[in-house]
């Protein structure tokens, strides 16, 4: 019978090798061979290897039952291959095992606002951020921005965003963002002090030279949003946004 005390010592099972001196007694470290065994088939999974991916977590979860980490493993296999209800089965047996891992409650909202199920993916990312020891707050703030965006909560996003950028100052993009809801709100002075902030930090591209072409514009500001709309087709002749501004659609 082994004993394994969970956080403080390394469950192992028994086997034998033949030597010259008979049978050797060979411990397995089941938790690191686990880990091992999920760290090859999240490589597998980016290189689209999926049947080699699963045998991987197979062998994993037999080394390690109790592993949250795999099981969490085993929800980004199932998201891959496009199989929502497995994944939401492991989402929710890795939280089980690890209901205070800010990952798992980043990740499992992630997939949630996906789903439009957005208020049961906003309690997760707001779980992970008061989670102790949690290092990435800034980004399920951005997450939780993003799904009150595809909700349509305009106000709400500016408010995670708000917060994304104040735990994280370095990262611009939620710059943007903050930029265009606040375009959307009609609170033009405001987009553009935010625009301005991020346009001298970050090169343009298309969405930043339409958002201050728009903003621009109305602002009566005919000369800036002539500059914008200049570098947005000569830059950009093929996106989205410079389709939209030859078909005057702002």
């Amino acid at each position: 019978m082994v004993l394994c005390l969970s956080g403080l010592v390394a469950c192992s099972s028994k086997s034998y090798v033949e030597t010259s001196d008979g049978l050797t007694e060979r411990k397995i470290d089941q938790s690191h061979a686990a880990q091992s065994r999920l760290t090859l088939a999240l490589k597998y999974i980016e290189l689209e290897s999926y049947q080699d991916a699963k045998a991987n977590l197979d062998k994993a979860i037999n080394y390690d039952a109790d592993n949250a980490a795999v099981y969490l493993g085993y929800a980004y296999y199932y998201q891959r291959v496009n199989e929502s209800k497995q994944a939401e089965t492991a989402y929710l047996k890795a939280r089980e095992l690890a209901p205070k891992d800010g990952n798992i409650r980043n990740n499992y909202g992630t997939f949630l606002c996906a789903q439009q199920k957005y208020a049961a993916a906003e309690q997760e990312f707001l779980a992970a951020i008061s989670a102790p020891f949690y290092n990435k707050v800034a980004n399920s703030y951005d997450n939780a921005g993003k799904c009150a965006v595809k909700q349509g909560d305009d106000k709400k996003a500016l408010s995670y965003f708000q917060s994304a950028y104040a735990h994280a100052p370095q990262n611009k993009a939620p710059l943007l963002s903050m930029t265009e809801l606040n375009y959307n709100l009609a609170n033009y002075q405001r987009a553009n002090q935010l625009f301005l902030q991020y346009e001298t930090a970050v090169k343009a591209s298309a969405p930043s030279l339409w958002l201050g072409f728009k903003i621009a514009n109305k602002l009566n500001e005919p000369a800036l949003a002539e500059k914008y709309s200049r570098n947005l087709l000569t830059q950009f002749p093929l996106s989205t946004q410079t389709k939209k501004y030859i078909a005057n659609d702002y």
